[in-house]
C-alpha cells in the first residue's frame, strides 16, 4: 500500500498534500507522528509524519462495481478472484449482462479501465495489478474466437502469401492475434492507423 513521509508545521498540512499525493480521500489513510521537532518558545516546530493508505483498492473496486449495479437497478453477482499481481471481477447480471458489455463491448472496456484505474490508484508503483472484469463469460467465449479466428487467417495467409487486414477489432482483441500468432515462423503481425480506426495486419514473412 502507499506509504509517504511528510515534514510539516501540522497534522491538518500532512491530510492535505496527502489527498493530492494520494488522489484519496482522508478516510483512506491513516497518520502516525514520527518525530516531533519544537521550535523556540512553541514557535517554528516540525512534525515528521508517516502517512499510509489503508484500504484495499480490490474491495473498493468491487464496492464500485456494485453501486454501478446498485444505481442502474441491476441485480447481479460479482465474483473476486485475486492471483499473484492480477485480479479478475466476473459480473453475472442475467439479462442485463449485454447492456454490460455493450456494443463492440465498449461500455465493458469502460468498465475495465475504470476499475483498473481505482485498483491501483490504492498501490504503489511496484504493485501495480492486472485487472480483467467479464460479463457473463464474454470475454473468455471472445478470446477463444479471436484465437480461432487468428489461426484461419494465420494460415490462409501463410498458404496464399497475400495479407489480411482486419478492422472492426480494439486493442484487447488485437492483442490477442498478436500473442497468438507470435510465435508462428512464416507469418507477422502489426497495426497500423489510429483509434478508433486502427486495423490489424497479418502478413507473410
Amino acid at each position: 500500500m502507499k506509504t509517504k513521509i511528510y515534514e510539516v508545521k501540522t497534522i491538518a498540512e500532512a491530510k492535505e498534500l496527502a489527498i493530492k499525493d494520494f488522489g484519496v480521500s482522508e478516510e483512506n489513510f491513516e497518520i502516525n507522528i514520527l518525530k516531533e521537532t519544537k521550535g523556540f518558545l512553541g514557535i517554528g516546530g516540525k512534525l515528521e509524519v508517516e502517512v499510509k493508505v489503508i484500504t484495499n483498492g480490490v474491495a473498493k473496486a468491487k464496492e464500485y462495481i456494485q453501486m454501478i449495479l446498485n444505481t442502474n437497478g441491476i441485480e447481479g453477482f460479482i465474483e473476486k478472484k485475486e492471483r499473484e499481481g492480477s485480479v479478475e471481477f466476473s459480473i453475472d447480471a442475467g439479462e442485463y449482462n449485454g447492456y454490460l458489455i455493450g456494443k463492440n463491448s465498449r461500455n465493458l472496456i469502460a468498465l475495465q479501465t475504470l476499475v483498473s484505474i481505482i485498483v491501483n490508484n490504492y498501490c504503489e508503483k511496484d504493485e501495480i495489478k492486472t485487472v480483467l472484469v467479464d460479463v457473463g463469460g464474454y470475454k473468455k467465449r471472445r478470446e477463444k474466437n479471436i484465437e480461432s479466428m487468428a489461426v484461419e487467417y494465420g494460415k490462409q495467409v501463410a498458404r496464399t502469401k497475400h495479407p489480411v487486414r482486419l478492422d472492426g477489432l480494439n486493442a484487447y482483441e488485437r492483442k490477442i492475434i498478436h500473442n497468438k500468432l507470435s510465435s508462428w515462423k512464416d507469418v507477422k503481425t502489426y497495426s497500423e492507423g489510429e483509434e478508433p480506426n486502427r486495423i490489424l495486419v497479418i502478413e507473410a514473412k
